[in-house]
C-alpha cells in the first residue's frame, strides 16, 4: 500500500495575473482571502517533494492548473506543460509515484462546466496534459470532489450565498438551481468518461479515478439518502423535489428554530445532491439522465475523501457537519471508525477494484483532537480494513504543507499542513515540521501494509 501526501494548484501555486482561474475571480468578488503567493509551490516544489520522501511516502499527489495550461480557448501553454513534466520527474526521482489531478475545484474563466461542450473541452485539455507527461504518470484523478461542485449551482434555503463558484444569478429559482445541478452532474460523468478514455488510449495500464467527498453519516441515514437518489428517474422528479423544498421553506424556518439541524436535514438530505451520487452512478444505480449508461463503471480504482463523521443518533453532530461544510473545521466531529466502515462498504460494492483514500486530514485541532492523534487513529482504521481483506492501494494525507484554504483567512483552524508555513507573516515561507509530520513518519515506517502492493484490478467493463 502506498502512503502519500497531497497539495493542489490554486492552494499552493502563487497567483499569476496572466492565468486567473474561476476561484481567483470568485475570491475577489466575494471579498475573500486571495491566495497571493500561497506556498510558492510553483518555484519550490522540489523542497516539498524532498520533505514528502523524507517522511517515507511513496506517493505524491498534485494538480495541474487548467488555467495555466489553456489560458485562452484552444491555446495551450508549452511552458506550463514543461513545468508539470519537471514536477513529475522530481517526484519519480525521489522514489515516489505521482498522482496527478486534472481539475481540482478550479477551471479557466473561459470554461463553463454546464455547457454542452464541457466534456469535449475537458478531453482536449486532458490529451494535452497526457501528451506532456508521457508514460511517467500511472495514477490519475480526473475531478477532485465532484460531489462538492454542485454547491456552485445549489444554494440551500438557509444560506445567503453560494458556497463556491460560479454561482447563479440572484433571481435564479429553485427550478433553475436543480436543473443546473442536473446538467453539471451529467457533464461531470461525461467529462470523466472522456478524460479517462483519452488517458487509457495513450496509456492502457493507467489507473484513473475520482475522489468524491464522503461524509461519515450514520449508516441508516446514508442508506435512506442513497435509496431516495436511486429512485429519481427523471429530471422532472428532481426539479419537482426542489420545488417542494422551496414551498415548505417558510414553515421550515419556524421549525428550524425549534428543531435545530433537523429542519435542514429533513429538507436537504433526501435529495440526490446529498447522496453518494458519484459512486451510485459508477455502480449503475443512478438514472441515466444524470449518469449515462456509457459512463457507468468508468473507474480503475475507487477513490474518495473522508474527513469527518458522526455516530448513529449523535443529533448534534449533524449541525457540526454543516458547520464544517461552511469552513468551520475546528467544529467538525471526528469519528475514525466511519473511515473503516466506508472502506469495507466500497470493497463490497466494487469488489473488483482497489480502493484509494485520496484525502484524509485534520486542521491543527478539531473536536478536541489534534492532527497527530487524528492521523494515528485514521491510519489505524485503514490498516485494520486492509488486514480484514480490503484491497487498499493507497492512503494519502492532506496536506504536505499549510495551504490557502479556499478564500478563508489563514489561521490554525484552516491549517491542514504536516509542515507549517506562516503564509502571512514569513516572507521566506519556511517549512517547519509539526508533531503530526513525525507521527506520520512513524506510522509509515511501522505499518505492516506499507510494503504490500495492491493486486491488479480486473479490466473494467468499458475500458475504452
Amino acid at each position: 500500500m502506498h502512503f502519500g501526501v497531497a497539495t493542489a494548484d490554486h492552494q499552493c501555486e502563487a497567483f499569476d495575473d496572466r492565468y486567473p482561474d474561476i476561484r481567483d475571480r470568485w475570491e475577489l468578488n466575494a471579498g475573500q482571502t486571495a491566495r497571493g503567493r500561497a506556498t510558492d509551490f510553483w518555484n519550490r516544489y522540489q523542497e516539498d517533494v524532498t520533505l514528502a520522501a523524507g517522511l517515507g511516502c511513496t506517493m505524491f499527489r498534485f494538480s495541474v492548473s487548467w488555467a495555466r495550461v489553456e489560458p485562452e480557448p484552444g491555446v495551450f501553454n508549452p511552458e506550463a506543460l514543461a513545468h508539470y513534466r519537471d514536477v513529475v520527474a522530481s517526484i519519480r526521482a525521489a522514489g515516489m509515484e505521482p498522482m496527478v489531478t486534472l481539475l481540482h475545484y478550479v477551471w479557466p474563466l473561459h470554461v463553463d462546466p454546464i455547457a454542452e461542450d464541457f466534456p469535449h473541452r475537458f478531453r482536449v485539455y486532458t490529451e494535452k496534459v497526457v501528451e506532456a507527461l508521457g508514460q511517467q504518470v500511472a495514477w490519475w484523478i480526473t475531478l477532485n470532489e465532484p460531489s462538492e461542485l454542485v454547491f456552485g449551482y445549489l444554494k440551500p434555503w438557509w444560506q445567503h450565498t453560494y458556497r463556491m463558484p460560479p454561482g447563479l444569478p440572484a433571481l435564479a429559482t429553485s427550478h433553475d438551481q436543480m436543473e443546473s445541478c442536473a446538467k453539471l452532474i451529467r457533464n461531470l460523468f461525461r467529462g470523466h468518461r472522456d478524460a479517462r478514455r483519452a488517458i487509457k488510449q495513450a496509456h492502457p495500464k493507467a489507473m484513473v479515478g475520482a475522489n468524491p467527498l464522503v461524509l461519515g453519516l450514520p449508516a441508516w441515514v446514508q442508506r435512506l439518502i442513497d435509496w431516495r437518489a436511486s429512485r429519481i428517474s427523471r429530471i422532472e422528479e428532481m426539479v419537482g423535489h426542489g420545488h417542494r423544498i422551496a414551498r415548505r421553506t417558510q414553515g421550515k424556518l419556524a421549525m428550524g428554530r425549534l428543531l435545530g439541524p433537523f429542519a435542514r436535514i429533513l429538507t436537504f438530505l433526501p435529495t440526490v445532491l446529498a447522496s453518494d451520487w458519484w459512486n451510485l452512478g459508477m455502480a449503475g444505480k443512478l438514472a441515466h439522465f444524470l449518469c449515462p449508461a456509457d459512463c457507468q463503471g468508468q473507474l480503475d480504482f475507487v477513490g474518495f475523501d473522508y474527513y469527518w463523521g458522526i455516530r448513529s443518533f449523535q443529533i448534534g453532530g449533524f449541525q457540526r457537519l454543516l458547520d464544517a461544510g461552511m469552513g468551520n473545521f475546528e467544529r467538525a466531529p471526528v469519528w475514525p471508525a466511519a473511515l473503516g466502515d466506508m472502506l469495507r462498504r466500497y470493497a463490497a460494492l466494487f469488489d473488483h477494484l482497489p480502493l484509494v483514500v485520496v484525502e484524509n486530514g485534520c486542521v491543527t485541532v478539531a473536536d478536541g483532537v489534534d492532527r497527530a492523534a487524528y492521523l494515528e487513529s485514521h491510519v489505524r482504521e485503514v490498516e485494520a480494513a486492509a488486514e480484514s481483506g480490503c484491497n487498499i492501494a493507497a492512503y494519502v494525507c492532506w496536506s504536505i504543507t499549510s495551504n490557502r484554504e479556499w478564500g478563508l483567512p489563514f489561521e490554525p483552524q484552516t491549517d491542514f499542513g504536516l509542515y507549517h508555513i506562516d503564509l502571512d507573516g514569513d516572507p521566506s515561507l519556511k517549512r517547519e515540521a509539526t508533531a503530526a509530520a513525525e507521527t506520520y513518519r512513524r506510522l509509515i515506517a511501522a505499518s505492516p501494509t506499507r510494503d504490500a502492493r495492491p493486486t491488479s484490478p480486473r479490466p473494467a467493463a468499458r475500458p475504452g
